[in-house]
């Protein structure tokens, strides 16, 4: 049994991207990126691990204190006067901050409200240089603290952990990135249209349940020509045609060399590329599940011949699963990729596979394109 491990990201609907402001003039940056971890801007902020900071009978006083050493490191004026009383007790009664209620609720989002996964983006004041963004562990998970940095580096700050971290190039994000780090806001959630951009370049290959498939094929070759980009079209809207015909029942069948010259379906697969030398090229289907049947190709034809990937389905050998799946969803979208890869290969007939994955396996030779998913042979 020959096994692919698609290695696809299932995202829910639900997945968020949520950009989070590293302090004000971004004095965190460093901390966040050094300690791959994100926290409120509440210096001396300490809250147990599991309890939420809006439950914290102490998080008022916390508050005060935080407020009031935000406002002596703020120049060399009031630098030069004495620091803050750090003791919890000296905060207790008094005045209430401005804003009291607006702190205590981003410190509760930031450290607990926001669901594990929540794509982080901590933005770069400097454009030429990259921003990091990581997945958000769980609230129940601990907590981390760590020092400031410069005149900060005497306080600490409290903060929840990211994992996956990568830094991208604030240069490649999309424009809707930008307006919000003009803002004073310490959150900011980002729309669906600006979250789905990032996520080509985040995740590279992703799926959202229901809605959209996505797979990357990585070109790692220093020169590419036109004629590769078109391959990955051709063989695109080969397996999105015959998946299309075999829906409707339409006997007839088309070849590679048709498939060129049809004119694109308003649900037709789209194909985004960054090439040239290195880059991506990124297949993306929305009705149907051809993006994954792609991959699926992709991977086989860099180890097989079309007439081994054949009699693996004429032997019903063949199977697919996916190591980032959500657990209990994207079954059926698993099992209903296999069947379609089936419906393919047969359609396609053996010799005519045999002939597609030659020139994919060129493909793939030439540039070398390859995808992120495995294969596993069980003898």
């Amino acid at each position: 049994m020959v096994t692919v491990n698609l290695n696809t990201k299932v995202l829910p609907t639900s997945h968020r991207v949520y950009m989070v402001r590293p302090g004000s003039g971004y004095h965190l940056r460093q901390a966040f990126v050094e300690n791959h971890a994100i926290a409120p801007d509440l210096a001396g902020l300490s809250v147990r691990d599991g309890k939420r900071p809006r439950d914290s009978k102490k998080i008022v006083a916390q508050i005060k204190r935080a407020r009031a050493m935000a406002e002596w490191v703020r120049t060399e004026e009031t630098r030069a006067e004495k620091i803050p009383p750090s003791k919890l007790a000296k905060w207790k009664g008094g005045e209430n901050p401005p804003r009291l209620g607006m702190y205590r609720n981003i410190a509760d989002e930031i450290l607990h409200q926001l669901p594990k996964g929540t794509l982080i983006y901590v933005p770069n004041p400097n454009f030429t240089e990259d921003a990091m963004f990581g997945e958000l562990v769980g609230a129940e998970e601990a907590r981390v603290k760590f020092n400031g940095t410069g005149h900060r580096s005497q306080f600490t700050y409290l903060g929840r952990k990211l994992t996956n971290v990568k830094f991208l190039p604030m240069r490649k994000l999309p424009k809707a990135f930008f307006p919000p780090m003009k803002k004073r806001n310490w959150t900011f959630e980002m729309d669906t249209i600006s979250a789905e951009l990032l996520y080509r370049q985040y995740y590279g290959d992703f799926e959202i349940v229901g809605r959209k498939s996505i797979t990357e094929i990585k070109v790692t070759k220093s020169r590419v020509y036109a004629p590769d980009l078109a391959i990955v079209g051709a063989v695109t809207n080969l397996v999105d045609q015959t998946i299309r015909r075999l829906e409707v029942q339409d006997a007839e069948m088309i070849s590679l060399l048709d498939v060129v010259f049809l004119a694109p379906e308003n649900d037709a697969p789209v194909i985004h590329a960054n090439l040239g030398s290195s880059g991506e090229v990124l297949v993306e289907a929305v009705r149907r599940h051809s993006a994954r049947v792609v991959k699926v190709l992709l991977v086989l034809a860099v180890v097989y011949t079309g007439h081994e990937i054949w009699h693996m389905v004429e032997n019903n050998e063949l199977s697919l699963g996916n190591s980032q799946a959500i657990l209990g969803v994207g079954v059926e979208d698993l099992a209903e990729t296999q069947q379609l890869t089936y419906d393919f290969v047969r359609s396609t007939g053996r010799d005519s596979l045999n002939e597609i994955v030659g020139i994919v396996r060129e493909f793939h030779d030439r540039t070398g394109g390859n995808v992120d998913a495995t294969i596993i042979v069980d003898e």
